[in-house]
Protein backbone atom coordinates (compact mmCIF):
# COMPACT_ATOMS: atom_id res chain seq x y z
CA UNK A 1 0.00 0.00 0.00
CA UNK A 2 1.08 3.54 -0.64
CA UNK A 3 0.56 6.32 1.87
CA UNK A 4 1.64 9.93 1.61
CA UNK A 5 1.63 12.89 3.94
CA UNK A 6 -0.85 15.61 3.04
CA UNK A 7 -1.78 19.01 4.38
CA UNK A 8 -5.55 19.57 4.60
CA UNK A 9 -6.71 23.20 4.67
CA UNK A 10 -10.40 24.09 5.14
CA UNK A 11 -11.47 26.71 2.59
CA UNK A 12 -13.83 28.64 4.88
CA UNK A 13 -12.59 28.47 8.48
CA UNK A 14 -10.37 26.43 10.75
CA UNK A 15 -6.71 25.60 10.77
CA UNK A 16 -4.70 23.25 8.56
CA UNK A 17 -3.78 19.72 9.58
CA UNK A 18 -0.99 17.45 8.33
CA UNK A 19 -1.94 13.76 8.17
CA UNK A 20 -0.83 10.53 6.52
CA UNK A 21 -3.28 9.28 3.92
CA UNK A 22 -3.82 6.09 1.97
CA UNK A 23 -3.82 6.28 -1.83
CA UNK A 24 -6.92 4.24 -2.60
CA UNK A 25 -7.27 3.67 -6.35
CA UNK A 26 -10.35 1.57 -5.60
CA UNK A 27 -12.05 4.71 -4.26
CA UNK A 28 -13.48 5.96 -7.54
CA UNK A 29 -14.91 9.47 -7.72
CA UNK A 30 -15.95 11.98 -10.34
CA UNK A 31 -14.06 14.80 -8.63
CA UNK A 32 -11.16 14.89 -6.15
CA UNK A 33 -12.39 13.62 -2.78
CA UNK A 34 -10.74 13.11 0.59
CA UNK A 35 -12.42 10.76 3.04
CA UNK A 36 -11.64 11.52 6.67
CA UNK A 37 -12.54 9.85 9.96
CA UNK A 38 -14.65 11.77 12.49
CA UNK A 39 -11.60 12.52 14.67
CA UNK A 40 -9.91 14.29 11.75
CA UNK A 41 -13.15 16.18 11.06
CA UNK A 42 -13.15 17.31 14.71
CA UNK A 43 -9.58 18.61 14.37
CA UNK A 44 -10.59 20.55 11.25
CA UNK A 45 -13.76 21.88 13.01
CA UNK A 46 -16.15 20.11 10.61
CA UNK A 47 -17.54 17.91 13.40
CA UNK A 48 -19.78 17.59 15.42
CA UNK A 49 -21.42 20.79 14.12
CA UNK A 50 -21.57 20.16 10.39
CA UNK A 51 -21.31 23.22 8.11
CA UNK A 52 -24.12 24.30 5.80
CA UNK A 53 -24.30 22.43 2.53
CA UNK A 54 -23.47 18.97 3.90
CA UNK A 55 -25.30 16.17 2.08
CA UNK A 56 -25.64 12.51 2.95
CA UNK A 57 -24.32 10.32 0.11
CA UNK A 58 -24.27 6.56 -0.25
CA UNK A 59 -20.87 5.01 -0.97
CA UNK A 60 -20.17 1.45 -2.09
CA UNK A 61 -17.55 -0.01 0.26
CA UNK A 62 -16.13 -3.52 0.65
CA UNK A 63 -18.53 -3.94 3.59
CA UNK A 64 -21.57 -2.81 1.58
CA UNK A 65 -23.35 0.52 1.18
CA UNK A 66 -22.29 3.17 3.70
CA UNK A 67 -23.86 6.60 4.14
CA UNK A 68 -21.39 9.43 4.68
CA UNK A 69 -21.40 13.20 5.08
CA UNK A 70 -20.34 14.96 1.87
CA UNK A 71 -19.34 18.60 1.39
CA UNK A 72 -18.33 19.82 -2.08
CA UNK A 73 -15.26 22.05 -2.50
CA UNK A 74 -14.65 22.24 1.26
CA UNK A 75 -10.87 21.80 1.45
CA UNK A 76 -7.56 22.12 -0.34
CA UNK A 77 -4.88 19.48 -0.03
CA UNK A 78 -1.18 19.36 -0.81
CA UNK A 79 1.26 16.48 -0.80
CA UNK A 80 4.18 17.07 1.57
CA UNK A 81 7.55 15.33 1.27
CA UNK A 82 10.97 16.03 2.76
CA UNK A 83 11.90 18.11 -0.28
CA UNK A 84 8.69 19.13 -2.03
CA UNK A 85 5.19 20.50 -1.41
CA UNK A 86 2.77 20.05 -4.30
CA UNK A 87 0.49 22.79 -5.56
CA UNK A 88 -2.85 22.83 -3.70
CA UNK A 89 -5.90 21.16 -5.21
CA UNK A 90 -9.50 21.77 -4.21
CA UNK A 91 -11.37 18.69 -2.97
CA UNK A 92 -14.71 17.54 -1.73
CA UNK A 93 -14.70 16.36 1.87
CA UNK A 94 -16.28 13.07 2.91
CA UNK A 95 -16.68 12.38 6.63
CA UNK A 96 -16.90 8.74 7.66
CA UNK A 97 -18.09 7.57 11.06
CA UNK A 98 -16.59 4.11 10.37
CA UNK A 99 -13.24 4.67 8.63
CA UNK A 100 -10.08 5.00 10.74
CA UNK A 101 -7.70 6.28 8.06
CA UNK A 102 -7.65 9.27 5.68
CA UNK A 103 -8.25 8.10 2.08
CA UNK A 104 -7.60 9.85 -1.23
CA UNK A 105 -9.83 9.06 -4.18
CA UNK A 106 -8.47 8.11 -7.59
CA UNK A 107 -9.13 11.60 -8.97
CA UNK A 108 -7.42 13.28 -5.98
CA UNK A 109 -4.37 11.06 -6.56
CA UNK A 110 -4.36 12.01 -10.24
CA UNK A 111 -4.75 15.75 -9.56
CA UNK A 112 -1.81 15.62 -7.13
CA UNK A 113 0.15 14.11 -10.06
CA UNK A 114 1.13 11.02 -8.12
CA UNK A 115 2.21 7.82 -9.83
CA UNK A 116 2.22 4.55 -7.87
CA UNK A 117 5.36 2.66 -8.88
CA UNK A 118 5.03 -0.44 -6.69
CA UNK A 119 1.96 -0.76 -4.45
CA UNK A 120 3.30 -3.80 -2.60
CA UNK A 121 6.56 -2.07 -1.68
CA UNK A 122 4.92 1.33 -1.05
CA UNK A 123 6.86 3.13 -3.80
CA UNK A 124 5.60 6.21 -5.62
CA UNK A 125 6.77 9.34 -7.43
CA UNK A 126 5.46 12.62 -8.75
CA UNK A 127 4.51 12.46 -12.44
CA UNK A 128 7.06 15.06 -13.53
CA UNK A 129 10.10 13.55 -11.80
CA UNK A 130 12.03 10.30 -11.69
CA UNK A 131 12.76 10.27 -7.95
CA UNK A 132 11.16 7.23 -6.30
CA UNK A 133 9.66 7.94 -2.88
CA UNK A 134 8.82 5.62 -0.01
CA UNK A 135 5.42 5.37 1.63
CA UNK A 136 4.86 6.97 5.04
CA UNK A 137 3.53 4.98 8.01
CA UNK A 138 -0.21 4.40 8.45
CA UNK A 139 -1.97 6.83 10.76
CA UNK A 140 -5.12 5.57 12.43
CA UNK A 141 -7.65 7.82 14.11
Amino acid sequence: MVRIEIKITPLKAGSSLEVNSLLNTGYGSEEPEVLIPVKVAESLTFWPKLPEGVMIKAYETPGGISRMHYLADAIEIQSITEDKISKPIKCALVISELEREVLLSDIAISKLEIVIEDAGKGLWRFKNEAKIRISVEPQYW
